[in-house]
């Protein structure tokens, strides 16, 4: 319902993972570090207040192997560090449709800040480090309101009031047939003739029904209407 071309776009109530953090590239290993931290106790404030955060450190492979040799022969460990570039990352969690996206490089540590990006798009916008949750809360929170609106829209845009016998068979030959709702007067073997003519079904009965207009006949049976359908192309 939620998903774009991009890949999946998951509400913020149902993602797995509510926020990435994407630590960026600094060529001193000490401000990396300090990068790194930043973004560790950024986690720390988002999860304190339940928010479900992952930390994509994975640096690039050239990165990580100047870094890898920094670590050998500063502290004579061998550095478990991995490689991908940040386009690469991006691309991933988009496709995995991660609600927000907040980059964290040295010059964001500086302004104390780091930068965030909806999966349902728009402009980047700053969040401060040094309360977080507020801003990430807000923008999440706007992120449902706009899917939630989006959702609506499209029922409304993919709904058809069907008035008649040509009405239904026109919507048929449409790219997109989308919903019909049928004043509906059949029973299961009207149902089934329908279905093998045509490829459409019952979908389901709308819990909101509108009065249906006095002497209202069925458009797809001729018998007296009972109450309004919804009718869709099996696929």
């Amino acid at each position: 319902a939620h998903s774009d071309d991009g890949g999946l776009i998951m509400p913020p109530a149902l993602a797995a993972i509510q926020v990435v953090i994407l630590p960026l590239y600094a060529k001193d290993p000490q401000q990396q570090a300090s990068v790194l931290d930043a973004a560790a106790a950024l986690r720390k404030d988002l999860t304190a207040v339940g928010m479900r955060v992952h930390i994509d450190d994975r640096l690039s492979a050239s990165v990580c192997s100047y870094l890898d040799n920094w670590i050998e022969r500063t502290t004579n460990l061998v550095s478990p560090m991995t490689g991908m570039k940040p386009g690469a990352k991006y691309f991933e969690w988009e496709r995995r449709g991660v609600p927000l996206r907040l980059e964290l490089g040295m010059r964001d540590l500086e302004k104390g800040i780091a930068l965030g990006k909806l999966r349902t798009g728009g402009e980047k916008f700053e969040v401060p480090l040094e309360d977080p949750s507020n801003k990430v809360s807000r923008a999440l929170t706007d992120m449902k309101s706009e899917l939630k609106s989006r959702s609506e829209q499209l029922k409304q845009r993919l709904i058809f009031r069907i008035e008649s016998r040509s009405d239904f068979n026109k919507r048929l030959k449409e790219d997109e047939p989308g919903m019909m709702l049928v004043p509906w007067g059949g029973d299961d073997d009207d149902e089934d003739s329908i279905k093998e003519e045509t490829g459409v079904t019952l979908r389901c009965y709308p819990l909101d029904q509108d009065e249906l207009p006095d002497e209202q006949d069925c458009p797809l049976t001729g018998k007296p209407s009972r109450r309004w359908a919804i009718f869709a192309k099996a696929y």
